[in-house]
């Protein structure tokens, strides 16, 4: 009731002229983003970490208030980190987002959230994806490639697929530039 008050208060004095804010929510349910592939710290390699992201949804998306969180495997520590900016995701593509400034990316990276990390890449973890207090998928892994990344072998990609180990292997491609595994396209088949 004080706040109603207060708001009232604010009204009268102020005419509060501002529209509310919008609410950072894409409607998004289960399977329609789905985690493809993760690259964490590598060998003799300063490439920022990252997680690859492909749209199943079948109709374009933007991930502006999309959250991923990065959690233990045991649930212990949590690093929360929301998408802040339009980042629209074609039905069908492939996007990155990585441990890097998002004012100026590396190439393969779409998305940076060096902003909202602020601690270590975890060396085993659940991803989650969430929007609107849903998750849309979840990734797991007790360990990450030195050199390549952690791919999902499957086309195309669905949220079934990857909650499944065997589908899941290392992708040991490293371009000229340094950059593990495939990101921003469809990962090789795991053997």
């Amino acid at each position: 009731m004080r706040a109603a008050g207060l708001l009232s208060f604010c009204a009268v004095l102020v005419g509060c002229t501002r529209e509310p804010v919008e609410s950072l929510c894409p409607e998004l349910v289960e399977g329609d983003l789905v985690i493809t592939e993760i690259a964490g710290p590598q060998t003799g390699n300063d490439t920022p970490p990252w997680i690859e992201l492909y749209n199943a949804s079948g109709a374009p998306v933007d991930l502006y208030g999309v959250k991923l969180r990065f959690r233990r495997l045991d649930g212990s520590t949590e690093t929360p980190v929301l998408v802040r900016r339009s980042l629209e995701v074609a039905p069908g593509s492939y996007t990155v987002l990585g441990l890097d400034s998002d004012a100026d990316p590396d190439a393969h990276i779409d998305y940076g959230f060096a902003s909202d990390f602020h601690t270590s890449w975890l060396s085993s973890a659940a991803i989650d994806v969430e929007a609107c207090g849903v998750r849309v998928d979840r990734a797991m892994y007790s360990s990450l490639p030195r050199a390549g990344s952690y791919a999902l072998g499957v086309t195309p990609p669905t949220a079934d697929a990857n909650d499944l180990p065997t589908n899941w292997c290392t992708d040991a491609t490293v371009d000229s530039g340094n950059v593990p595994g495939s990101p921003q396209q469809a990962n090789p088949a795991c053997p």
